[in-house]
């Protein structure tokens, strides 16, 4: 696929003919099974055959059908496929011209494969609604031709295709067309309560998502729980809790508050199972914490009824007791020290070829937290060589031209080294975001078409995460793996301080400080590093970490310029910003990590009917 900046222009208008010269019909008539995917190879190798007005037109459903259809985010329901480091794109909506649209019109009718009905007529909806509404309902017709099939849900893209057909309906008011989707939905969801994947999960997904049930949000509410409690009876954990979420958000539809605190309580338990089943005082440390989290989700009407306090207490002195243990488990891994070139191949290298979660896996340890100790040793000697430095004083300029910080010659030895081993910190994560980072992240988006619901996914599995912000937190990851570093460190900046709030509250700091007219106002991001707890949850090497990067007004500054609104694109885009956006990813990955640990250790002691790891994945 070219970019889509290298398209040329002022070329004569696409006909009918120029799509039948270079003979779609037959092309399509032997793929009529072909997913989005296959599609643009085939239509994109057709295209190389042919010249003129027949290879343009082979192009444009090439680019049409190589978007990404993201039905769950209705402000971008298409994305491009794919985003460069600098900038450009593959094609996206916003792309598509108005001569384009009429050459969609004038073939849209003589299409007959389904996957590229649908995404023709859908795209002339969204970029031209005075086209008239018989092209939705032309899309809806061809995302629901395909059956429903959880074997080719996810792969086949018919997932999200029923799914947009729903939001078409709605858009619509297709009251007929709503209440065949919804019921085709539920159906299925009903025929595989009995299976032990996610297949029922994912059923139901767009009718949550659409908040259309048919009135039967109780009754699958029930199904869920019911489920829920099979799954966790045989152990399997890890589906115990996804099933117990998912009846709490029914039942929270359904109107039963009760019930849904209910199952709030029992995904907590789920995930107190996963701890215990767990090799490793790291990873049960990981899910403690995550279960003690999940307890604090039930609202204080039924904490009594449900006994989460005493559960919460339980769980913080097994916590403990796994924080003192995991200490012996850690190691220190360091690479060798290499030229940049050496280093952006073995960053390309070390991502390369593996699938898409394992490079995911392997882009987040491309680098490591800070030997904090080290790193002030090398600051000491730096200032030792340099002694004039500690006798001149210095300030800092913002960008703005305003006096940011200072460097005072009587601050104090410690506080000098401490200055010096930030500074040579953000000189290392401004190293490795260039060399490494980028180059390794432009490898995995030429591979890889991760969708947000991917991230969100993965968020939702980290104990670093707060329960009611996974989703938040996942749209940003995804924005910074989409090169969008401006919308991810807006997003991820204040949520990533909130998750520090969180973690330390749970590790009983105090993150508030109270006022003389009674007040109690939470501390931002800079105070919360001070705290004790700070160090015993994170390390001291990663708060040395998050200080240089995000909140030291000697360097980038990133959360305090963002808060306040003084961050400009160029920040937002800067290296730093790249490593900050990779720093969170990297925290909620090896988290995530952790749960891959603990499904596949479970699947070696349960029968081969509750082994779901690799719909997990």
């Amino acid at each position: 696929m070219t970019d889509i900046a290298s398209a040329p222009a002022d070329l004569p208008p696409l006909t009918l003919t120029d799509f039948q010269t270079a003979g779609l019909d037959a092309l399509l008539s032997s793929h009529t099974e072909a997913n989005s995917h296959a599609l643009q190879t085939v239509l994109s190798t057709a295209a190389q055959t042919h010249i003129g007005g027949p290879a343009r037109a082979l192009t444009l459903l090439s680019n049409v059908i190589s978007m990404m259809l993201t039905p769950n985010d209705p402000t971008a329901v298409f994305r491009p496929f794919m985003v460069w480091s600098d900038g450009r794109c593959s094609m996206g909506p916003d792309h598509l011209t108005h001569a384009d649209i009429d050459a969609l019109v004038l073939v849209c009718d003589t299409i007959s494969q389904p996957v590229l009905r649908a995404r023709v007529a859908d795209l002339i909806w969204l970029r031209e609604r005075k086209r008239g509404p018989r092209y939705p309902r032309m899309a809806i017709d061809a995302y629901r031709a395909r059956p429903i099939n959880f074997d080719t849900w996810h792969r086949d893209d018919e997932g999200v295709g029923w799914h947009r057909a729903l939001q078409l309906a709605k858009q619509l008011r297709a009251v007929d067309e709503i209440e065949n989707i919804v019921h085709a939905l539920l159906d299925a969801f009903f025929s595989a309560v009995s299976r032990s994947d996610f297949a029922p999960l994912h059923f139901i997904k767009p009718l949550l998502a659409e908040k259309c049930a048919a009135g039967r949000e109780r009754d699958v509410a029930v199904e869920l729980e019911k489920i829920g409690h099979r799954r966790f009876e045989a152990a399997s954990s890890f589906d115990a809790e996804s099933y117990f979420n998912a009846a709490a958000d029914w039942y929270q539809w359904a109107g039963d508050a009760d019930q849904h605190d209910t199952m709030l309580s029992m995904a907590a338990r789920a995930i107190a199972l996963q701890a215990e089943q767990a090799n490793g005082a790291i990873t049960q440390h990981h899910w403690y914490t995550k279960a003690i989290e999940a307890y604090r989700r039930v609202e204080a009407r039924s904490r009594k009824r449900l006994g989460i306090d005493e559960a919460i207490e339980e769980l913080r002195r097994k916590r403990d007791a796994a924080g003192h243990a995991m200490l012996e488990e850690m190691v220190l891994i360091k690479g060798p020290s290499v030229d940049v070139s050496d280093l952006v191949t073995a960053a390309i290298d070390h991502v390369k070829g593996r699938n898409a979660l394992e490079a995911l896996m392997a882009f987040s340890g491309l680098d490591s937290p800070p030997d904090a100790d080290a790193l002030k040793d090398q600051a000491e000697a730096s200032l030792r060589a340099h002694p004039l430095s500690t006798l001149i004083g210095g300030t800092v300029m913002a960008s703005d031209g305003r006096q940011v910080a200072n460097k005072d010659p009587q601050s104090g030895w410690d506080n000098q080294v401490a200055e010096k081993a930030r500074e040579l910190f953000r000189q290392h994560a401004q190293f490795v975001a260039v060399s490494s980072l980028a180059p390794a992240l432009d490898q995995i988006r030429n591979e890889h078409a991760y969708r947000e619901a991917d991230f969100i996914a993965i968020a939702q599995r980290s104990p670093v995460v707060p329960a009611d912000r996974t989703g938040i937190v996942g749209k940003g990851l995804y924005a910074g793996f989409c090169g969008d570093m401006v919308q991810a460190m807006h997003i991820l900046m204040p949520q990533f301080e909130h998750m520090v709030r969180q973690i330390l509250q749970g590790a009983n700091a105090f993150t508030a400080e109270h006022r003389p007219d009674g007040r109690d106002m939470e501390v931002a991001l800079a105070s919360l590093l001070d705290r004790p707890q700070m160090t015993e949850e994170f390390g001291e090497g990663l708060t040395l970490a998050i200080r240089a990067i995000m909140c030291d007004q000697a360097g980038s500054n990133l959360r305090n310029d963002i808060a306040h609104g003084l961050a400009d694109e160029a920040l937002c885009s800067s290296p730093f910003a790249l490593y900050a956006w990779w720093l969170v990813l990297q925290l909620i990955v090896e988290t995530f990590a952790a749960e891959q640990e603990i499904t596949n250790a479970a699947a070696t002691q349960e029968p081969p009917t509750q082994d779901s790891a690799g719909e997990r994945q």
